[in-house]
């Protein structure tokens, strides 16, 4: 019955009004109980492209407790709104965060909750979506994160919206293999920006003095640790 309804629904969608998208709604959440993940999931994925969706039953999907069921609406489905989607970037694990993170969309603040949240695989959806928004503080732990994943790194370097300062910090805070890579995978237009601050950074580490250490600051040490030790052991006897 939840397939024949559906697909009533899926046929006559781009004509109905909003109440009978309503009348709909009701009907699909009751129909949705008790039925198979499976039929969930295939319900979630018709329903995920359609312009107008019945708001309750997004509503619903987007919040499965199964990540395949909810995963195509929450990537897919713009009907759902800001404040349902941070509830649920909040609540849920790796999975439903991906699907979020791969909207064509994604607002500051729902990305930010996302970083603070997520693992490198929710990174790396983050760091190659141009739809997603960066703040500064959002755009420093991705550089962080770059620094041990190459992947996280690769998507940053690709983005158009990257200011050329956070670029810079990218690159300097890469080690030679990688720079190399960056310097190959990126457009054009910033392989100047890109050898620039492998200069930059060359340059530094030239002109930073080696560390020196003092003998006779560390003879004193080691002679005091033995001492300690000595003690230890008297105290032991």
């Amino acid at each position: 019955m939840l397939q024949e309804v559906a697909g009533l629904f899926l046929e006559d969608a781009h004509r109905l009004s909003a109440h009978h998208v309503e009348m709909f709604d009701g009907i699909l959440v009751r129909l949705t109980e008790n039925v198979e993940l499976r039929t969930l999931t295939t319900l979630s994925r018709s329903f995920a492209d359609l312009r107008l969706v019945p708001r309750e039953l997004a509503r619903r999907l987007a919040n499965h407790d199964d990540a395949d069921v909810a995963a195509p609406i929450l990537r897919k489905c713009e009907c759902l709104p800001d404040a349902d989607l941070i509830d649920i970037a909040w609540m849920r694990a790796e999975g439903h965060l991906c699907a979020i993170a791969g909207r064509k969309a994604v607002n500051a603040e729902l990305t930010d909750i996302l970083l603070m949240r997520g693992d490198s695989s929710v990174l790396r959806v983050l760091a190659r979506n141009p739809g997603a928004e960066l703040t500064g503080a959002g755009l420093a732990m991705m550089i962080d994160a770059a620094e041990r994943d190459d992947d996280i790194a690769d998507g940053l370097i690709s983005r158009k919206d990257l200011p050329r300062r956070v670029l810079a910090d990218l690159v300097m805070r890469s080690t030679p293999r990688q720079q190399a890579r960056l310097l190959k995978l990126a457009r054009p237009d910033l392989q100047d920006s890109i050898r620039a601050a492998i200069d930059a950074g060359a340059a530094r580490a030239s002109a930073t003095p080696p560390a020196t250490i003092d003998d006779a600051e560390a003879r004193a040490t080691v002679t005091t640790k033995r001492s300690r030790a000595g003690s230890a052991l008297r105290s032991c006897e």
